[in-house]
């Protein structure tokens, strides 16, 4: 009986031994895998700096290039000469693109100044309010395609002048300073249904420019409409509509 029990431990003893050993073969297998792909990413760096390095090592190994094919996602196996020639019609389709839309930006931006030149320049010969407003509508609207301009005079100042869409009460035009402009001369953006049933009650008014006119205090309102959500934002230059709220500054309390 003492040798079944002696027989018994030691056949524990080597079973206990081989799982340890296995445990152990799979930490080192699992270690290895690890360290081969350390080794993979580094000699993968390496090669490429090399290869940054050198830039003419194609050109004195030729036969390498030739024979080096990558493997593409949608066309399978490719040469590398092919897959850089893509790369190249690539870039120059972005860079086409961007050229594109700078072109169209400074086409743009050309059209802008040069109906602000000719607005403040028609603005001058204007000798009553009514002309003005039309003055501001043609140019503005007609020329930059915006959905429409109107100006509010503040009652305290207006006398009988009003605009085309009537004028703005006390209660009113005091939401619009405090709220939308907040101390500031601009406002861009977009307004809320009982905003826009006030000052843009006909027209689609989808962001605005509110503009305070005065010099001390404000004594009207510009207000300018487009139908693209995107045309007044937050973030626009103010250089231009500047200059024009100057002029109107200067120019508007002679013709209320």
């Amino acid at each position: 009986m003492t040798n079944n029990v002696s027989s018994e431990t030691s056949q524990l003893a080597f079973d206990d031994m081989n799982e340890a050993n296995s445990d152990e073969k799979r930490v080192n297998a699992s270690k290895n895998k690890q360290t081969l792909a350390n080794n993979s990413e580094v000699i993968a760096h390496d090669v490429a700096v090399y290869l940054q390095d050198h830039p003419d090592f194609f050109l004195s190994y030729p036969e390498v290039l030739a024979e080096l094919h990558v493997h593409h996602t949608n066309k399978g196996v490719v040469s590398l000469t092919q897959l850089q020639s893509e790369q190249y019609r690539d870039k120059i389709k972005t860079l086409k693109k961007q050229q594109d839309k700078l072109i169209a930006n400074a086409k743009r931006n050309e059209l802008i100044y040069s109906t602000y030149a000719k607005l403040n320049l028609a603005l001058i010969k204007c000798t009553d309010f009514s002309a003005l407003e039309n003055v501001l509508h043609e140019e503005l609207c007609q020329s930059l395609g915006l959905s429409e301009a109107h100006i509010y005079p503040f009652s305290q100042n207006a006398g009988s002048v009003q605009s085309d869409n009537g004028r703005i009460s006390e209660i009113q035009q005091r939401s619009l300073l405090d709220k939308k402009l907040n101390g500031k001369d601009f406002y861009f953006g977009r307004l809320g249904q009982n905003e826009k049933n006030v000052l843009f009650p006909d027209e689609v008014a989808e962001s605005v420019a509110l503009m305070t006119i005065g010099d001390d205090k404000p004594i009207a309102l510009l207000a300018i409409a487009s139908k693209d959500p995107l045309h007044f934002t937050p973030d626009m230059d103010t250089t231009l509509l500047s200059y024009l709220r100057d002029f109107l500054s200067f120019h508007l309390p002679k013709l209320l």
